[in-house]
């Protein structure tokens, strides 16, 4: 499947910036503690607001096309919490369907 979001490209993207999901996965096993399920647009935000705010000179980007891909790869590499994002597999998905 063509198409800026890929799984491949994402793979990519992540060996290139793996401090993304990092924050990501930190931010996601807290309020995992006290929520069965969460919004990953949501934690996105609240690393832009972080890093906006707390790093000096931050240049903080990263596009929305990515969070759907990283919700998958936490909730496939944290299995007791599969399901804890919801994610919805299209017909013409780039995404794996196992999750």
């Amino acid at each position: 499947m063509n198409g800026n979001w890929t799984k491949e490209k994402f793979e990519e993207h992540h060996e290139k910036n793996p401090h993304v999901y990092e924050r990501f996965e930190k931010y996601a096993l807290q309020v995992a503690q006290h929520r069965d399920h969460f919004s990953a647009k949501a934690i996105f935000h609240r690393m832009r607001w972080d890093t906006a705010i707390a790093e000096v000179d931050s240049d903080f980007k990263i596009s929305d096309g990515w969070i759907s891909h990283y919700a998958r790869m936490f909730m496939e590499n944290n299995p007791q919490y599969k399901g804890f994002f919801r994610t919805v597999v299209r017909k013409d998905s780039y995404h794996n369907a196992s999750i």
